[in-house]
This record gives structure tokens, C-alpha cells and sequence, in this order.
């Protein structure tokens, strides 16, 4: 017979949650608000009062025991030798309007409170006292009520039969969860090459509660191997796995695979998560009850809403939890967060496991599930963890919010607002940062933090007060800012620098993260049950390890299956890109790329380092001649995927995309078959030269690494690797991949090439492509 475990306020929370929606930030708040009145409540009990009394009672349900516990906040004994038990709760609704009604979840609790312990104590009766306290002023208001025995059996029992119907319905589902990843087979026929290893690795780091950095080509099938796999190590109902990803485009492909692997019968839930502005149904996002309806009586509504849908459907996307969240008027975005709870796999972007200003606490910050992590395309986890533990606030903001307070009424916002420029101000003057541009300090001021604090307290204020003031969003946009800021510092070490940086338009107060590696490790180390980094480049592995992990984890690489001679692949070392030799390449440039076009008609994609040396061939590129197309700055996703569209549609002739490196185009598309016959990168793909990246040059040379290598290097190669990694998809892929820069023939990126690439033709000043190309595709008509 099996036991599960069941705290009371997980059940009473379910099935009497009431009120309206806050956003976890102010969760987290007033979480911490709580905790300390609720410690400064209980320290006023004398020496005969018990704190965090433990009650427990086993409830036989089927076929299982269901053990319930909980714990009472203080339990006292009149003189008469009456028990009162006493439950506090902080709230910042107005005391009067507060009864028993007004939050039935939290007298529901007390009550299955009592009746455990009367019956552990053999007690007839006891009294209740139900104390809310207000958090802002303090205020205590007692709700006391005298209970028999008898009326808190029947409670517990009606409680306990509500909450059943519910339980059935999921514990129906974790047996046939259970019962289907048993019987599970590969939905495949055969394994790829390659792809039995790869998934053997990751069973094992799961079942151990490891960390695996493992590196597999694309097309051996990763999503599928590490899905398969990460099922087959489930043991309870608070294990998930967390497919996590970089790009939309894994999101997608994490959820064809689920629907794969339900044809083949198994039972499971599955969720995507989206951001909060792709999910609201209002035309402007503000969770605030007073302003969207869908926030207000957000959990009233809830537990209907979840019934229904799981109920209904497995597998969970943006629209089926929009029409669902319609339906039942609660907001789609926070529906989305509590169906998770429920759900066996839940694939999102990397910020909801890493990010600290959005990633789930329920999951990563309390201990009631053990997250398993599939971290697909992690090598680009290394870039988004510095934007995730960096903040900005602009002085021209402030400026703009000190215009939009200055004519508002009330008019307590103008001071504080004022403060923080004045602040601003007079570090500007004090660094000069308008003369160098730059100003770096290792230390936080902390003199411009507690402005930036104060000021945020008084938006929080205002915004409280004032549900419906023409200037909410401008003032809502600012306060998120603010936050942001406020909670980053939070995290400040030597790992970070405060950076003040001036240009002809603004100048901008940065806490800037150098390396995220501790707050990374701690998530993986004390959150997740086993993680798995995976990527078709994470060469140099240690590279990747130190600033995740802290080179912690087991390295784990699967070669190539692909036929190295399907990829035709040319290293021209003839002409310097350097930035001050640019000029005099472009002209070998483009006789490159037009040999590139005319050797076999197909689709082909030059990559460039930016967009200024993109724009300096294009414009002696023959645009009219060929069919071109051109990446541009901050493209809109549809522009992308207009672009991406009329690129692989089919054509009679060659066509040519202009892009960038490190850019959507280079990373997470699969250009199968005739889709992409070739990629020339022009360059070795380094970072800007700039002083904020010989910043980070000089931290990784005091902790011990090559700060040349891990600053510029090998972040630059990565998106080289993965630009030529977009040829070959399939065993049957053919194509060409062409680098050009005189810097690969040093030894230093020899290195970094994968081992598939060994048979790299080199080109010199005196050898034309052309001759190179007409033999690789000539190659293959013989056949």
C-alpha cells in the first residue's frame, strides 16, 4: 500500500482559494512581510505557549493512505485549561472588511487544524483564533470561535470528500502517466547513430542527480533521445521535467515530439510557456485587479478552470490556454504558471529556470517539486546569464518620469524622482564619464542605491493608491525598471561591475554581470534533480562548464554521423578582415560569393561580423543580377519570418541572404535538403572590441582562465560552428561552407574546429574557389 504525502494548506488552498491576482513579485513581497510579522507575532508568546505546533493524521483513501500535516502557529492553555489554537495571517485588505468569508481557505486550514489535534489529544472542544494582522500599520484583528469534536470530524471528512474528486481525477492520471512510461518504446523504428549513447548518458545523469555537458550533432535526434530518456527516470508525481530553450523554435520542436511520443501511448501533460506579453488578452498589460478583469477574482475562478482543462486535454499551448482563460475569465499567463503544477513536462524559455526576475518560485526558489533540466542549445546560456543578472536604469528615463510627475496630483512623487537625478547628476559630474565615456567601479554605490530604492517604494505607493491615473502606465513601465534594478543588486559580488557609460544621446547606470556562474550552479546544485546541457557546439567544454557551472558536471560528446565529404568545406586564408583591412577585402569577397552562386544553383547565406561591414560589399555587390536578400536591424519577428520564407521557397535560380553572425538566421532554423546549399562566414566572429569586453578580458585573467580566449575567442568560434552547422542537417544534406579570414590558419582556432572538419581544404592568395567548388559538386554528379 502506498503513502502520499498531503499538506493541509495544499488542500484547502485548492478547494476554497479565493481573491485577486498579484504578480510574483509582489508575492514574493509580501511572503517576506509575512514572515516577519508572523515571527514578531509569536515572539509575544509567554513561555506556556508551543510555536509551530506539528499535527498530522493518515486519511485511507482506494488504495493508498493519504498523510496530511501541517502546522498550528501557536497553541496556548487558558487557566480554565481551555486550548485556544491560534493561526495568523497578514493581509492588507482593511481589517473591517475582513471575516470568515472573506478568505475561506484560511479558516477552512485552522479548522483541519483542530480537528488533528483534538484528535491526537483526545480533546472534545477547542478554541479558534483565526488573527489576521494588517501589514502596513500592523493592526491585529482576532476572529475567535469555540469548535466541538464532532463538528471537526465532519468538516475534516466533507474536506476530504471534496478534495477527492479532484485527487481522483489526478492520481488516475499519474497511474496511467506511470503505467504508460513503463511501456514506452522509441517511437522511432531505429536509432540514429549516435543517438543510443547520447540518450544512455543522460538516463544516468538523471538517476544520479548529476551534471552533464553533452555535445551531439544536429540530426541524430537530441529532442527526442533527451525526452525519452528524462520519462524513463521519473519516480513520483513531484519530479518535471523542464524541457528548457533559447529560441521558439525548440519550443516547437520540444512539442512535436510530445505528440510523437503520446502516439505511441504515452499518458502525459504537457505545457508551453510564454511570456506575459504574448499571453494577456488586454491591449496593455497591467495585472493590477482594480484594472484587468481577468486579475480580479483571478482565484475564485481557478480551480474550475483547472478541472476543466485538464480534464479535456494533454498537451497545452498558447492558444488552448488563452480559449480555456477566456472561457473562464482569468488571466491566461497566470493560468499557464498554475496548470504547470499539474503538468509532467513543461517546456519554456531558459529565463523561467534562471532568470531571477521571472524565473518560477514554486519550482526553483521552495522545495515542493524536483525539477529535471534539459537545457537545449545551452551553449547560448552563457550570453543570455549576463543580460539575466545585469539591470540598466537611463538618465533620460528618470528625466522623462521626473516630466510625467511634474504636473500630476498628487504631486509626492516629484521629490523623489528629483532625488534620483540629483544623484544621477552628480555622479556624472564627479566621474566625468562625458569626457571618457566610460566609468567603472568595482564597488555599487550605495548612496545611488538607496534612491533608486526609495523611489521605487513611492512609485509601489502611488500605484497602489491610484488604480486609475492618466499617467499609471508611463509610472508602472518606471517602477518595473526600478525593481529590476533593485532586485539585480541584490545579487552584486566581485562577479559584477557598476558601470556608468555616456554617449551623445544618454548616459546609463549599469550593474553589470561578468560572470552568472555561482547563481547558476546554486539553481542546478539545490533546485534541480539533474541537468543536461546539450548543444551540437560546446567546444571548448570547460569554456562552458566555468561559466555555468563552475567546471562541476561530466563532459559527454557524440561524433559526427554525417559523412565529413558531404560538406565541402573551404578555409581561405588569404585576406585579413581586421577591422582597419576591411576596405581592401570586399573585392574577394564578392568574387567568393558570386563563384559560390554560379558553381551549383541553390539557396546560400553570406554571414558577416556587423552590419556596417555587410552594408560596405553590399554596396559593390551586383544586387541586380542575383536575387538578394538582406538581414536588417531590429527586424520584428514577422519580418524574420517573412524573410525566412521567401528564402526557402523554390526558385529556378541562386538566391543570397546578407545576415549577421550570432543572429536567428545563423542559429535554431533547420535548412533541410534544398533549403541551404552553402554558407560563407566572413571573419573569425569576435566580440567588439570595446572597453567593457577587456573588462571582462581582465576578470577571467584574476580568476585563473585565458581572458583573451574566454572573452573574445571562443564566443566568437561558437557562432561560426554554428553558422556552418546549418548545412548539414540530415545523412543526405550536401552542401558548402567557405570561412574567410587569414586568422584560421593559426593554431589557437584550429583547435576549436570540430573533429568532422578535418578535411578543410586551405586557400591562399594565388588559389581561386571557383575551381575548389566546381570539383565538390562535380563530385557528387559522378555518383
Amino acid at each position: 500500500m502506498t503513502t502520499e504525502k498531503l499538506s493541509v494548506k495544499e488542500i484547502v488552498e485548492f478547494l476554497h482559494a479565493s481573491g485577486d491576482l498579484t504578480n510574483q513579485s509582489n508575492v514574493r513581497q509580501r511572503q517576506l512581510e509575512g514572515q516577519k510579522l508572523h515571527v514578531k507575532r509569536q515572539n509575544t508568546y509567554d513561555a506556556s505557549a508551543k510555536k509551530e505546533v506539528y499535527v498530522e493524521t493518515f486519511f485511507q483513501y482506494g488504495d493508498a493512505k493519504l498523510h496530511i500535516s501541517g502546522r498550528i502557529d501557536g497553541v496556548f492553555k487558558n487557566t480554565d485549561g481551555t486550548i485556544i489554537l491560534e493561526e495568523i495571517k497578514s493581509t492588507e485588505t482593511d481589517l473591517d472588511l475582513v471575516n470568515e468569508r472573506t478568505y475561506p481557505a484560511h479558516i477552512n486550514q485552522l479548522k483541519m487544524y483542530a480537528y488533528m489535534y483534538m484528535a491526537d489529544h483526545n480533546l472534545s472542544s477547542v478554541e479558534l483564533r483565526l488573527l489576521y494582522i494588517h501589514s502596513k500599520d500592523e493592526r491585529e484583528k482576532p476572529l475567535e470561535t469555540r469548535v466541538s469534536f464532532k463538528q471537526m470530524e465532519k468538516t475534516f471528512n466533507q474536506t476530504m470528500h471534496d478534495y477527492m474528486d479532484w485527487l481522483d481525477t489526478y492520481r488516475n492520471h499519474l497511474y496511467n502517466k506511470e503505467r504508460s512510461i513503463e511501456g514506452l518504446v522509441f517511437p522511432h523504428e531505429d536509432f540514429r547513430e549516435g543517438q543510443r549513447p547520447f540518450m544512455a548518458a543522460i538516463y544516468q545523469t538523471l538517476i544520479k542527480e548529476d551534471i552533464l555537458y553533452a555535445t551531439a550533432p544536429t540530426g541524430i535526434g537530441k529532442t527526442v533521445g533527451a525526452l525519452f530518456s528524462a520519462l524513463k527516470t521519473i519516480k513520483n508525481s513531484k519530479e518535471k521535467i523542464f524541457y528548457l530553450t533559447a529560441k521558439n523554435a525548440g519550443k516547437h520542436i520540444a512539442v512535436d515530439t510530445v505528440r510523437a511520443l503520446k502516439e505511441k501511448g504515452l499518458k502525459v501533460k504537457a505545457i508551453t510557456l510564454n511570456s506575459k506579453d504574448n499571453m494577456c488578452l488586454q491591449d496593455e498589460v497591467d495585472c493590477d485587479p482594480e484594472i484587468c478583469p481577468f486579475a480580479k477574482g483571478f482565484y475564485n475562478r481557478l480551480s474550475e478552470a483547472l478541472k476543466d482543462i485538464f480534464v479535456h486535454d494533454d498537451v497545452y499551448d498558447m492558444k488552448l490556454i488563452k480559449d480555456y482563460a477566456t472561457y473562464h475569465n482569468i488571466c491566461p499567463h497566470e493560468f499557464a504558471l498554475e496548470i504547470a503544477n499539474y503538468a509532467d513536462i513543461i517546456i519554456c524559455d531558459f529565463n523561467y529556470a534562471f532568470d531571477p526576475r521571472i524565473r518560477l518560485i514554486r519550482f526553483f526558489e521552495e522545495s515542493q517539486y524536483v525539477p529535471k533540466l534539459l537545457v537545449d542549445e545551452s551553449h547560448n546560456l552563457v550570453d543570455r546569464s549576463l543580460s539575466m543578472y545585469s539591470s540598466m536604469l537611463s538618465h533620460t528615463d528618470m528625466k522623462s518620469l521626473k516630466e510625467t510627475v511634474s504636473t500630476m496630483k498628487p504631486s509626492h512623487l516629484k521629490r523623489p524622482v528629483e532625488m534620483l537625478l540629483n544623484l544621477m547628476d552628480e555622479s556624472i559630474r564627479t566621474t566625468d564619464v562625458k569626457k571618457s565615456g566610460l566609468h567603472v567601479d568595482t564597488a555599487l554605490d550605495e548612496t545611488f542605491m538607496k534612491g533608486v530604492q526609495y523611489l521605487a517604494s513611492k512609485l509601489e505607493s502611488f500605484l497602489s493608491e491610484h488604480k486609475k491615473h492618466p499617467n499609471r502606465k508611463a509610472v508602472l513601465e518606471h517602477y518595473f525598471t526600478l525593481m529590476q534594478f533593485v532586485r539585480i543588486s541584490e545579487y552584486y559580488s566581485s562577479a559584477y561591475r557598476y558601470v556608468i557609460e555616456s554617449d551623445q544621446d544618454d548616459v546609463r547606470f549599469n550593474i553589470v554581470c561578468l560572470d552568472a556562474s555561482e547563481a547558476l550552479k546554486d539553481i542546478v546544485k539545490t533546485r534541480a534533480s539533474g541537468t543536461v546541457f546539450f548543444s551540437a557546439t560546446l567546444n571548448p567544454v570547460k569554456y562552458y562548464s566555468s561559466l555555468i557551472t563552475q567546471r562541476q558536471g561530466r563532459f559527454f560528446e557524440v561524433p559526427t554521423p554525417f559523412d565529413p565529404k558531404r560538406l565541402g568545406l573551404f578555409i581561405d586564408v588569404s585576406t585579413s578582415t581586421k577591422y582597419h583591412d576591411r576596405p581592401q577585402s570586399v573585392g574577394r569577397i564578392i568574387d567568393t560569393i558570386y563563384a559560390m552562386l554560379e558553381s551549383k544553383t541553390g539557396n546560400y547565406i553570406v554571414f558577416f561580423p556587423s552590419y556596417r561591414y555587410m552594408e560596405m560589399v553590399l554596396e559593390k555587390f551586383d544586387r541586380v543580377s542575383y536575387n538578394t536578400l538582406v538581414q536588417t536591424p531590429r527586424m520584428s519577428h514577422g519580418e524574420r519570418e517573412s524573410l525566412l520564407e521567401q528564402f526557402t521557397s523554390t526558385d529556378s535560380e541562386s538566391k543570397v541572404m546578407f545576415s549577421v553572425l550570432g543572429g536567428s538566421f545563423s542559429e535554431g532554423v533547420d535548412y533541410i535538403g534544398d533549403l541551404l546549399h552553402g554558407v560563407m562566414v566572413v571573419g573569425v566572429a569576435l566580440p567588439a572590441f570595446n572597453r567593457m569586453n577587456e573588462i571582462r578580458k581582465d576578470y577571467f585573467y584574476e580568476q585563473g582562465y585565458d581572458g583573451f580566449h574566454y572573452a573574445y575567442t571562443y564566443p566568437g568560434m561558437n557562432k561560426v560552428i554554428q553558422a556552418v552547422g546549418r548545412v548539414i542537417r540530415t545523412m543526405d544534406d550536401k552542401g558548402v561552407a567557405i570561412l574567410f579570414d587569414e586568422r584560421y590558419r593559426r593554431q589557437v582556432y584550429t583547435e576549436l574546429f570540430p573533429s568532422h572538419w578535418s578535411h578543410a581544404e586551405y586557400l591562399e592568395e594565388d588559389d581561386y574557389i571557383q575551381g575548389y567548388l566546381d570539383n565538390f559538386w562535380n563530385s557528387f554528379n559522378k555518383k
